[in-house]
């Protein structure tokens, strides 16, 4: 069962968006436009509640997602004021390994830029259902700031997803977490929240695989490095 959110009661395009994902298998380029767009409402969504004192905003995905949710997420935010050289992208390249029943998200390899201890951070990814890749990611990201405000976006959250990652941080740290999503699913087929995004995001965003996504460089992390470089 799907229910909406209080951010797609506000935004009902985002939920449309949200639900057309499932009816796109096979059809990698609209499936990629529609992340790019729903990135673009969670950004929407998440401006008002930045803090008004801290410019800076860290953007932090996981590799599958950069060139789409985040992609869409970061020129939103773009056309809302916020100034390039105080967005910044952390990507991140996890395995997947499961070890005695548990699921690990071990990061292979970053893509990481420069971005003050205090940003805000936005961590973003295409479905949180267990919340081990998020917890990872994040847990990555703070090692190296100290945020006022961390949002945690997503186009759909399993039923009790934001319970369960928040309990994986001390207090001090969840007090910080606001949940940005659209869509809340009660399903799971296996991996696979129903209706949830359709599927495994790899393989509908046609970057094969859990191993062969990990071979993908993101457009937007070549593009930012040449700029950095320039």
């Amino acid at each position: 069962m799907r229910s909406e959110t209080d951010f797609s009661r506000r935004d009902p395009s985002a939920l449309q968006l949200v639900n057309k994902l499932s009816s796109l298998k096979g059809h990698s380029d609209q499936y990629r436009a529609t992340m790019r767009e729903i990135g673009s409402r969670l950004a929407a969504s998440i401006f008002p509640y930045l803090p008004s004192s801290n410019r800076d905003i860290c953007i932090v995905c996981s590799v599958e997602d950069a060139d789409f949710l985040a992609r869409g997420l970061i020129e939103q935010l773009a056309s809302e004021g916020v100034l390039a050289e105080h967005i910044h992208l952390v990507c991140l390249w996890n395995d997947k390994i499961r070890e005695g029943g548990v699921s690990l998200s071990p990061v292979i390899k970053q893509y990481k830029e420069y971005f003050p201890r205090e940003s805000t951070i936005v961590i973003v990814k295409s479905i949180i259902s267990g919340a081990c890749v998020v917890k990872t990611n994040l847990s990555r990201a703070i090692s190296f700031a100290n945020p006022e405000k961390i949002f945690v976006a997503a186009p759909v959250m399993l039923e009790g997803a934001e319970d369960r990652l928040s309990h994986e941080f001390p207090p001090d740290i969840s007090k910080k977490f606001k949940f940005v999503h659209f869509a809340t699913d009660t399903e799971k087929n296996g991996e696979d929240v129903i209706p949830g995004i359709g599927g495994s995001v790899y393989e509908l965003l046609g970057l094969g695989n859990a191993k062969e996504k990990n071979k993908y460089v993101p457009l937007i992390v070549k593009e930012r490095r040449e700029k950095m470089f320039a």
